[in-house]
């Protein structure tokens, strides 16, 4: 078998780890933050509609905003994250000769790496109104995650991090990791915004195309992961009778996420970003696949370029794009070709979307995280022992002959 790649895993910034890259940047910020300290601004509801709500469903706090499984959940990412990195040499959570022990001892050859632990900062910039220093902190995450994993840099490949508020910022900014040896960028899966007074600027939109061109003249595929910027859902949902913000949340945090990798992968369709950029790579990452099917279908169906016959009853329908749609190939084509999505491998069993989607499928672990899993590889081992080699192959390591890895 050819590489087994692992496209989303994750390094545990310890708590200090911003000031191992820049002192000054870590001064600005005051005292780092842990997780839980900021987990509430990312993960509760912080929209100012809730005081639009009655009485008896103003939550005291954020946390009480968040469901009691999923606190839980927070909690356990906070007990893995270290306190100190001189004490975590030995922690394959953000360890480079740990962790490739780890991916020795399971069988993966290369791991791409995202953050944790990086909304730390972030959060705490926001909320004192530093928001200038994003840009930096980014570069520093880049920096910090390329030092760590320095002389590994063949099979831990830290996921760089940019600002599309500055595109041409955001290309030096990869070419100079690309040159550490990173080949992923992460990009939102919802539009840009620039002003918070306008509205956002969708990623297909012309201004971004040097992005795309620069991606694929350095041979790095663009990373759309859960949580990264995603659509909101209408607050309407919360003002249902109910005395809290239990059902809301639920919908917040397990059904909206599979909305907004959908509108993304759609506009990149239908405003041509995929034809005018064949060689593009994107992998949606930590929504899952069940949604995939849907997506596939739906698409063709909505301009024209489905053929069902057997549900044909001679009428004729228009489809919804109608003349609208002028592109040579079918969505479902360009998304086959060019866009790749990661099952999370303890949550859903990859058939039947394996079946009906062999070729958009590829391996991931979400390690070291709590919704993730070390077994990865085994796990999926015992949904795949009918497939072909060449399945298997594309499968555990396709993703590496798309960018050249």
């Amino acid at each position: 078998m050819n590489k087994i790649i692992d496209v989303d895993a994750h390094l545990h910034e310890p708590v200090d780890w911003v000031a191992h890259v820049d002192k000054g940047l870590a001064e600005a910020l005051g005292p780092p933050a842990t997780f839980l300290e900021v987990a509430d601004s990312v993960f509760g509801i912080g929209n100012p509609a809730v005081r639009q709500l009655p009485e008896r469903q103003q939550p005291g706090s954020r946390y009480e905003t968040i469901l009691p499984g999923f606190q839980r959940h927070l909690k356990m990412t906070d007990d893995r994250q270290a306190a100190f990195q001189s004490q975590a040499s030995e922690d394959p959570y953000c360890s480079a000769a740990a962790r490739i022990k780890h991916c020795d001892d399971k069988g993966i050859d290369v791991q791409f790496l995202n953050p944790s632990f990086l909304v730390g900062p972030i959060v705490q910039a926001a909320r004192t109104k530093q928001h200038h220093l994003m840009p930096k902190i980014r570069r520093c995450w880049n920096t910090w995650a390329m030092d760590l994993v320095q002389g590994h840099t063949s099979r831990l490949i830290p996921v760089t991090q940019i600002d599309l508020t500055d595109i041409a910022g955001s290309i030096v900014e990869m070419t100079r990791m690309r040159q550490r040896g990173s080949r992923a960028f992460a990009i939102p899966e919802s539009p840009v915004t620039l002003e918070r007074s306008k509205p956002g600027k969708s990623l297909t939109h012309p201004d971004f195309d040097p992005l795309w061109a620069a991606a694929i003249d350095l041979g790095m595929a663009a990373f759309a992961h859960v949580g990264f910027g995603r659509e909101r859902i209408n607050f309407g949902w919360a003002n249902n009778g109910s005395d809290n913000l239990d059902t809301y949340s639920l919908l917040n945090q397990v059904v909206a996420p599979q909305i907004a990798p959908q509108l993304l992968l759609s506009a990149m369709v239908f405003d041509g970003l995929f034809e005018r950029f064949p060689k593009l790579t994107v992998v949606i990452e930590e929504v899952g696949i069940t949604w995939l099917p849907h997506l596939l279908a739906v698409l063709d169906h909505g301009v024209g370029r489905s053929s069902h016959q057997e549900l044909n009853d001679g009428e004729f329908r228009p489809d919804f794009a109608g003349a609208a749609y002028k592109l040579p190939l079918k969505p479902s084509e360009y998304l086959r070709r060019q866009v790749r999505v990661t099952p999370l491998v303890v949550n859903e069993p990859l058939r039947p979307v394996l079946d009906l989607a062999p070729e958009m499928l590829c391996f991931s672990s979400d390690y070291p995280h709590v919704e993730g899993t070390a077994e990865a590889q085994s796990i999926c081992d015992g949904q795949l022992g009918d497939l072909s080699s060449a399945e298997r192959e594309a499968f555990y390591g396709g993703i590496g002959d798309m960018i050249g890895l």
